[in-house]
């Protein structure tokens, strides 16, 4: 997660999200839904299941792509199309069919029948394609900025109420996904007419989907309950109609131990991305640890060179890469629910290509660049350089609760090569004041099940991550997102990380994972393709 919480709540960056899925108890799987019935009988309808979250709720624009909030919109607003987490493929869902053109610039759009959204009034193609241009254009009279995920985006013109064409100034392999995506869930006109501060209020989000606000201060809880006319799940979904779970309240509870505390005493039912230590206290309690890895980028600090420090120099971008043991950041601060970074995305993403030749822990060769540089080790260890000293600070990134553990670990392992790691602590409000372009490392990470989520960190136009237009780049990023061919666009998104990791432009850390402990009474508890929680087949035995 990260781009809305590495820039703050700007319209320009919380339209394009921040940073921001495969089963496993414990070691990493292939499936997106944990329990299922087996011997716990038929489903059950009924009940209210009791969710808590480490990080508060905010700012409830579609866009926001905060973990906390993500997991609330999901159930909220449906799709377009929707993507099996289980097979990768993407399927129809509010849009039941779709025919593409052979130059892969139009895509014409069959809507479903008898949708209808939560205030009663119903999708047609005339909302559809309101949705489509307020995220491509935006709307500068409500304050809505452009949604870079909708670049490329012409224009959608209304055939007849059930059929939308959509067209594309140039060819897309990501765009059915795109649609796909828990932040372009289709929403009522109501929603589309607000401005964008009005937009961010919790009653304000009125979709198609199987659950409706139902009270909550949108702050530290929320409370959803079913939609008893819902019937328009995808088809390849364990069952149709209405949702199992009568009710859902989200609570914030940032003390893990609290909520640890609270599923064994039975209080809550499920608990977001538990700690790592915790993990066998919940399994030993006989509740449930499910892993989800969330495809698209892996966690990773990213290195603005608009910064002015050594950091600009590729030499030391690269001996802080070989300075880093991504194996002991997981052996001694997350655990085997979480994958060992190779790569700049995560393992199951589609098309990820391996980069373990560029991430080899070699302190050796750290020093040996870092001496090549002009840094000498200075008497207290920490090398210098005409004076000064080759220091950084590292921020505790609030969005993630194993931060704190794995930059201490980072800490500790840079100053073995003479380099000095300052941490900072700070609020949520004042990390989201302070980070920039002369925030010299950001760590974070955007969550999409398509490689073209690289585009979206690194194109100079769109996240601008290094916050320095680098054109090898964005011509290596046009063109894997134009490429069609599967054997094609793979070599291509590897030329893509070949040119980050060569220039050593970011430092995976680890392969970021939603860790969720369950109550053994959760059945069929599932997420969507990146790891968010979709309730519509979860029940309560």
């Amino acid at each position: 997660m990260k781009l809305s919480q590495r820039r703050a709540f700007s319209p320009r960056s919380a339209a394009l999200g921040a940073a921001v899925l495969l089963l496993s108890a414990c070691s990493g799987g292939t499936q997106n839904t944990a329990n299922s019935s087996g011997d716990a009988g038929k489903p059950q309808y009924g009940g209210t299941l009791k969710f808590y979250d480490p990080v508060s709720y905010k700012a409830w624009q579609i866009t926001n792509t905060l973990w906390s909030n993500s997991n609330v919109t999901t159930n909220l607003a449906d799709r377009l199309t929707w993507q099996n987490p289980k097979t990768g493929k993407i399927e129809p869902w509010l849009a039941k069919s779709w025919t593409i053109s052979p130059d892969h610039l139009t895509y014409t759009f069959t809507i479903r029948s008898g949708v209808t959204f939560s205030d009663g009034s119903k999708l047609d193609a005339e909302v559809v394609k309101h949705n489509l241009d307020q995220h491509a254009f935006g709307d500068k009279k409500l304050g809505v900025a452009p949604d870079e995920f909708f670049a490329n985006y012409a224009g959608t013109k209304v055939v007849d109420p059930r059929t939308v064409r959509v067209t594309l100034s140039k060819p897309n392999a990501g765009f059915l996904q795109v649609l796909s995506i828990y932040r372009t869930g289709i929403l009522a006109e109501s929603y589309l007419k607000k401005d964008w501060n009005d937009k961010g209020k919790l009653t304000s989000l009125i979709g198609s989907g199987p659950f409706v606000v139902a009270g909550g201060n949108g702050t530290t809880n929320v409370v959803l309950k079913r939609r008893d006319d819902y019937n328009w799940a995808p088809k390849s979904f364990k069952h149709q109609g209405k949702a199992y779970l009568s009710e859902i309240r989200y609570t914030t509870v940032p003390e893990q131990s609290t909520a640890v505390g609270a599923l064994q005493s039975q209080q809550a039912d499920v608990v977001r991305n538990i700690a790592p230590d915790d993990e066998e206290t919940v399994k030993s309690s006989g509740g449930q640890v499910e892993a989800f890895p969330a495809q698209g980028e892996s966690n990773a600090l990213h290195i603005s060179l608009a910064a002015n420090a050594p950091t600009r120099d590729i030499q030391v971008r690269r001996a802080l890469q070989a300075a880093t043991d991504r194996k002991e950041i997981n052996n001694i601060a997350l655990s085997p629910s979480y994958g060992v970074a190779k790569s700049i995305l995560v393992h199951g993403t589609p098309k990820r290509p391996d980069g373990s030749s560029y991430l080899k822990y070699d302190p050796a060769k750290a020093k040996r660049l870092l001496e090549a540089a002009g840094w000498k080790t200075g008497p207290d260890g920490i090398r210098t350089k005409k004076g000064e000293r080759l220091s950084f600070t590292l921020y505790v990134t609030p969005y993630y609760q194993v931060s704190q553990a794995v930059v201490e670990v980072l800490q500790s392992q840079w100053k073995k090569a003479g380099i000095e790691v300052k941490l900072k602590s700070p609020s949520l409000s004042q990390y989201e004041a302070e980070i920039g372009k002369n925030t010299v490392f950001t760590q974070g990470q955007l969550s999409r099940a398509e490689p073209d989520v690289l585009r979206s960190e690194w194109h100079s136009e769109l996240a601008d991550s290094t916050y320095t237009e680098l054109p090898e780049l964005n011509t290596l990023l046009e063109a894997q997102v134009a490429e069609f061919d599967p054997a094609k666009r793979t070599a291509d998104i590897k030329a893509v990380q070949d040119y980050v990791l060569k220039n050593a432009l970011a430092i995976p850390l680890y392969d970021e994972t939603q860790v969720f402990g369950l109550r053994p009474n959760v059945q069929g508890f599932q997420t969507e393709a990146v790891a968010r929680s979709q309730f519509y087949n979860t029940w309560l035995s």
